[in-house]
């Protein structure tokens, strides 16, 4: 069921009937759109660290690994080493890098 928010001056009625929201559109009644959630208190900081490393060259990578590959990578993954120092790690034995 949808649910309109009509606001006339001051005061503030909800509404669940389209018709009557409609009735009361066409006499001085608005209709009220709440406010957007704020994006929380780190996301100005987070978008310029994110701009600030791709400036200076740093990639963001998403794989999707199927769970034989999964396994592979777990089984040659030392005890805490991150996955960028596995990655780094694995092309360096390979003398790729």
């Amino acid at each position: 069921m949808e649910v309109f928010l009509m606001a006339r001056q001051s005061a503030v009625v909800t509404i669940t009937s389209p018709a009557q929201a409609e009735q009361m559109l066409s006499t001085d009644y608005l209709r009220v759109v709440p406010r957007p959630k704020s994006r929380g208190k780190d996301a100005k900081r987070m978008r310029l660290l994110r701009r600030a490393r791709l400036v200076e060259g740093w990639l963001s990578l998403d794989l999707w690994l199927s769970p034989e590959d999964v396994a592979a990578v777990k089984a040659v993954k030392r005890s805490g080493e991150s996955y960028s120092a596995l990655l780094v790690r694995l092309v360096k034995e390979q003398g790729l890098l």
